[in-house]
């Protein structure tokens, strides 16, 4: 797995216990935005289209 995706994942959801739905929801869509800037989600997006592992570069 891509550790900053994961690291994402862990944030968004501790973030969110501490927010109403409305700002969890607000700050969920700006980190989701912010993994499709990684090389990593193009990775990921590469291999899965090619039915390949993904070379993850922690990037």
């Amino acid at each position: 797995y891509s550790q900053p995706i994961v690291m994402m994942a862990k944030e968004t959801v501790n973030r969110a216990q501490e927010m109403s739905q409305e700002e969890g929801i607000r700050f969920e869509r700006r980190l989701f935005l912010s993994m499709f800037a990684t090389e990593d989600q193009k990775e990921g997006m590469a291999a899965f289209i090619e039915k390949r592992k993904p070379g993850f570069r922690n990037r």
